[in-house]
């Protein structure tokens, strides 16, 4: 009898174990465009958290970024030399020199260049 208790505690455990690490590998995807950015900014402060060591701030969250289009390619722009903003579709009616504001995941610093960068982005307008 102890031995069927042992076997039945040891299958819930791994049951378990398996429900919650399946729930824990596979969770939803943030949808960048839904969510509420934690600040709005322009591109030369997102640098400068980054800059001062503020950017628990920022990293891996919402930002909304406003800046003037200084290089433009197929799926990314880059505001004011400062913040490189990839995006998920192709880019059309977009010019150099032009104002916008992108919203999208802060991912990191690139310290050698010193440029932000930011994925999942959409432009706001």
């Amino acid at each position: 009898m102890k031995k069927q208790v042992k076997i039945f505690i040891t299958l819930v455990l791994l049951s378990l174990g398996a429900y919650f690490g399946y729930n824990y590998m596979y969770q939803e995807h943030r949808d960048i465009k839904e969510e509420k950015a934690v600040v709005s900014i322009s591109a030369s402060e997102l640098v400068t958290y980054f800059n001062e060591n503020n950017f628990e701030k920022v990293l891996n969250k919402t930002v909304q970024v406003s800046g003037i289009i200084t290089e433009i390619d197929d799926k990314n722009i880059t505001l004011d030399d400062k913040v490189q903003c990839s995006f998920d579709t192709e880019l059309n009616n977009l010019n150099l020199n032009e104002t916008i504001t992108v919203k999208g995941r802060c991912i990191g610093f690139d310290e050698l260049f010193e440029i932000a960068k930011m994925d999942q982005s959409s432009i706001i307008k």
